[in-house]
Formats: C-alpha cells, structure tokens, sequence
C-alpha cells in the first residue's frame, strides 16, 4: 500500500470526520450568510421605519423581532400574513399579490363620487359643482395628489360604510389569519390630477409615484376600487407580481426604487398594470412593490380601505375597530 491514495480517496469520498467537518463549516458560514444579510436587511429598514415618523416605531419594532427571527423558520411577517392557503381572491393574493374583486354597480359608484365632492368642498372649504369642477380646480392649483376624504367611522360616512361590509372584513380577515374582532380599519378617498405644467408639492411628498414597499403594520391587506374610468397613462397603478415574496439585500431599505433596479434584483417579478372602468375592485398586499403612475390622459378617483390587526390601534389616529356583528345589522 506504500505510496498507493488512501481508499477512501480513490473512491471519491471523504473519511467520516473529514466529511462531517466539511457539512458543518459549510452549515455554518450559509448561517452567518444568511443572518448578517437579514440583519442588513433589518437595521436599514426598521432605521427608516423609526425615523420616518413616530407612529412607525412600535410597527418597527416588531418588524425587527420578525426578521431577526426568520432565520430559523419563524415567519410571520408580511409575505406570510396567515397561515392557511385559502381560497378564491385569497388564494390569489398570497400567490400574486393582487386579486380583483366583486365590482361596483353604477349607483353605488355614482354615490360615492357625490359623497366624494360633499366632503371634500369641506375640506377645502368652497362647493364644487361636481367631480369634473374638482379636477378642474385641482388642475388650476398644479396639485398633482390633493388631499383627500378619510373614513370617520361613524354610520354616516360612505367610505366607513364600505370599510364595514361584511364582504371586505372576512376577506381580509381570513387573509391575515385573525378573527374580525381584532381587526382595526382605515379608508380615504384621493385624486391623482392629471397636470399641464409642473405641478406644486404638498409638504415635499412625491405623490408616491415610484415602485415602493409599504409597511403599516404588523399584518395589514388593503382593498381599492377605481371611481373613475382608470385606463393606462390614466393614473393606473402598477404591482410587481409576487414581489412581495422575495426581498433581495440589494432592495432591503424601504425606499423608491426603478422598474431597472427591481428587475434586476427579482427576475423571476412581472409588472401588472391595473386597468379597468369606474367600479373596478382589487385587494392587494402592499408589501408588493407598487406605485400609482403619473395620469397622462385624465384624472383618478380611488376609494382605498385597509384592514390591520389591531397591535398598534392607539397609534393609528385614523383607524377603528371593525365591529364584531354585521354593519347592516349594526348600522
């Protein structure tokens, strides 16, 4: 045997230690790999979530715990809201990150333009005629993304009416894996003007018209109807499929991102683009990334309701609990 390889050399293989030795430094630094990359990950957007306003930092907080634990297979954060697969528009959304819903009929559409225009002369304090009236107002003001109308919560409030039905909350309840009883709610209605010159900002926000993450609480779904006639370069929006199931280091802090940057980083994501007539509904998992688009051929009304769980309640001015019996029974 002098001078001969060892047989397990001549076999390919590798003595027992030798070999589980190997597994284990391999193990290891796939471990490490994978923690600081979800602890990068972490620190820059739980950093942007806590200095972006106060609100944010207990949905941070929490978010921190998450991602520090998924590592080892504990996931409960936004790509993974409930447990069960679902069925119907909720198999769809934890798939794509988007499904369409039932539409509206033409008089509840009608109806919540009207109310619309009410609450909104209130708002700015002088009466519009109608919703054209608005726009073209809006238009004179070089406003791109006005302030809209929030839900109330109180029965005489068209948007908390939807927000109520009972359609919405079971949907959005068996997608989060909660009873409705946990479910807190928040509604708006807001325009997207299509403008002829360069328009003027509100407090320097930019109208979040580049593709971007949200992060408003621990599990949350949100739900929009179209109210106008919403084709593309009409102020549609835009969803990258299935995005929301992936976050790549490179796209880890929450910010404004290109359609180059996202694609290059999430091959495998295809961009939708939300087209339809005045009624159109769609819940979608904002974690996605998204954006409205700037309108190039007319003006956007959309009713937007959102569903959370009712963790940060005292931190949401704007949001209420969802009531445990049905709001036609309630109202």
């Amino acid at each position: 045997m002098t001078g001969e390889q060892p047989l397990w050399s001549k076999r390919g293989c590798a003595p027992r230690g030798k070999l589980r030795t190997g597994l284990l430094g391999g193990w290891m630094g796939l471990f490490v790999k994978r923690l600081f990359g979800h602890l990068y990950q972490v620190v820059s957007e739980s950093a942007y979530a806590v200095l972006k306003s106060n609100v944010r930092f207990p949905v941070a907080c929490n978010f921190l715990a998450m991602r520090l634990l998924s590592p080892f297979g504990i996931s409960r954060g936004w790509d993974r809201p409930g447990e069960a697969p679902g069925q119907g528009p909720v198999a769809q959304l934890r798939a794509d990150g988007i499904a369409p819903l039932e539409p509206l009929g033409e008089n509840r559409v009608a109806a919540l333009r009207r109310f619309f225009c009410d609450r909104i002369g209130d708002v700015d304090g002088c009466a519009y005629a109608d919703l054209d009236d608005y726009f073209e107002r809006s238009r004179d003001r070089k406003i791109q993304r006005p302030k809209g109308v929030i839900a109330t919560g109180q029965s005489d409030c068209a948007i908390t009416q939807f927000l109520f039905e009972d359609v919405y909350v079971d949907l959005a309840a068996e997608f989060l894996g909660v009873d409705r009883s946990r479910l807190i709610a928040a509604g708006s209605m807001d325009t997207l003007i299509r403008l002829d010159e360069p328009k003027a900002r509100i407090s320097g926000y930019d109208d979040a018209l580049e593709f971007h993450r949200d992060i408003d609480s621990y599990r949350f779904v949100k739900m929009f109807v179209y109210l106008t006639d919403c084709a593309v370069d009409g102020g549609h929006h835009e969803i990258y499929l299935q995005s929301h199931r992936h976050t790549p280091a490179v796209l880890g802090p929450i910010a404004r991102y290109t359609d180059q940057e996202i694609e290059k980083a999430i091959p495998q994501a295809r961009i939708h683009r939300v087209v339809g007539k005045a009624g159109y509904a769609f819940a979608e998992n904002t974690y996605a990334f998204h954006r409205g688009t700037k309108p190039l051929t007319g003006d956007r009304l959309i009713l937007n309701l959102q569903y959370m769980e009712d963790t940060f309640l005292d931190y949401y001015k704007t949001a209420f609990r969802v009531p445990g019996q049905a709001w036609q029974a309630a109202a």
